[in-house]
């Protein structure tokens, strides 16, 4: 066998050169770690998760929550919600490598991550997102309800997006763990209902009443149903288009019976914040494509 080429020989040790500063390069890189001056300060809830996946503003179930960490190690959480007094509890802090570890009152240790100017927190099945800036909740608007609607308007899937109820507006599946898929066709329509995990299946059938289409349970209820508690009745829905395209389902007699009972509800005459909640139960599906 002839021997090497001088260009091989020169070609291996220039790749032996450039790896081995590329190898230093990555030990005396110095990687960044969470330093104390990352976190002291105060820092808002500005995301809530049940889940992991779907998130929403501590605002959209009337809750508030802060939290002050101070240099010496020491803190404070406060929460407070539209019925109940601020709610302040101490704990300690330190940093772990990349996390930042708060050791509550009652000795609960639960561990944060910080990324991106951001302090995430898991706590009780909750992860909390805390920012230094406190964020604006802005809930959604529903749109109006369409006055020239036909029967085939309806038709098609629809999945919910979004539940209002008691005064908190949240996606659904998460602070009340119910989804609703919704096929409609002709006035027919089947119901699947998603409920702490388990899955029921309603037929219902009906027509147009004015602008609203009014769907009834084909189904006789058992005794033993008639016991299941939920707080979303479907053995009648009520349904609207709305236009900004998503389809209303509410427990109101009417949509201007909910419209008028929100408004009352935002009006700031009553003097007893019960009186303030909107107790009308709504549910806002997304057509499926």
């Amino acid at each position: 066998m002839k021997g090497e080429s001088g260009m091989s020989k020169k070609m291996k040790i220039f790749t032996a050169g450039a790896l081995g500063i590329m190898m230093a390069g990555l030990v005396c890189t110095n990687v960044y770690a969470l330093d104390n001056k990352d976190v002291v300060g105060t820092w808002y809830a500005n995301s809530l998760s049940m889940d992991g996946m779907n998130e929403f503003h501590p605002n959209a179930i009337m809750m508030e929550m802060s939290m002050e960490i101070s240099e010496d190690g020491k803190g404070k959480v406060t929460t407070s919600s539209e019925s109940e007094e601020a709610d302040v509890d101490d704990f300690e802090w330190k940093i772990d490598g990349d996390n930042i570890v708060i050791t509550a009152s009652d000795d609960e240790v639960m561990e944060g991550t910080y990324e991106d100017g951001k302090i995430t927190i898991s706590m009780d099945g909750m992860t909390v997102t805390l920012g230094q800036e406190k964020e604006e909740y802005k809930p959604y608007e529903p749109g109006k309800a369409l006055t020239d609607t036909k029967l085939e308007d309806f038709d098609g899937e629809w999945s919910s997006s979004i539940m209002s109820a008691f005064g908190m507006q949240v996606p659904t599946g998460t602070l009340f763990d119910m989804q609703f898929n919704l096929t409609i066709d002709g006035g027919k329509a089947t119901l699947v209902t998603i409920e702490s995990g388990t899955e029921t299946t309603t037929e219902l059938e009906g027509d147009l009443d004015t602008n609203a289409l009014v769907l009834k349970s084909t189904e006789e209820k058992t005794e033993e149903d008639a016991e299941d508690y939920s707080i979303v009745d479907t053995d009648t829905m009520r349904l609207y288009l709305l236009d900004d395209g998503k389809l209303c389902f509410t427990s109101a007699d009417s949509m201007d019976d909910a419209e008028e009972t929100e408004e009352a509800a935002d009006s700031e005459d009553s003097e007893d914040s019960m009186d303030s909640i909107d107790w009308t139960v709504k549910v806002f599906f997304d057509k499926l494509e």
